[in-house]
């Protein structure tokens, strides 16, 4: 397992759930910390959902904490360094999309497609069988299309 891979994409599926970059960051360390100090799941073959499990438990743990109210807004530079406008207006358009899916909708397409998480690995993740991934994503692929055509929502 490539951990510099597997960080980046952790990272980007924290920073989709939670929407701020620090805090993805944080998640993301943390999730990695609980790996190394779990035995249960090394050499099992099953790494990448474990890790998935412990990010995805981390968001929502916060999610649950009591809510302060912070007193200065960071921007997001990184989109700012973008060259190319097209692209970049492109995935704004794309996260605005995103963004109107339900939560379980956007996990499930970030996980497949941003990620590239094997179906059975998102079942483990999410606890439901492979089936019901497949059917959730394509429900959810729908969803966005229609979201991106103009259509509902």
């Amino acid at each position: 397992m490539d951990l510099k891979v597997q960080y980046d994409k952790l990272l980007r599926y924290c920073y989709a759930i939670t929407k701020d970059r620090y805090l993805s960051e944080d998640i993301t360390q943390e999730t990695f910390l609980r790996f190394w100090e779990s035995r249960s799941y090394k050499d099992t073959g099953k790494e990448q959902a474990y890790l998935y499990k412990i990010a995805r438990n981390l968001c929502m743990d916060e999610f649950r904490r009591p809510q302060t109210l912070e007193l200065e807004s960071c921007e997001d530079d990184e989109a700012l360094q973008c060259n190319d406008i097209e692209e970049h207006l492109a995935q704004l358009e794309l996260d605005s999309a995103l963004s109107k899916l339900p939560e379980e909708q956007r996990e499930i397409v970030i996980l497949r497609y941003a990620n590239g998480v094997k179906v059975s690995d998102i079942g483990k993740i999410l606890g439901i069988s492979r089936f019901a991934v497949r059917r959730r994503l394509k429900e959810a692929l729908s969803e966005l299309r229609d979201i991106m055509e103009g259509g509902s929502r």
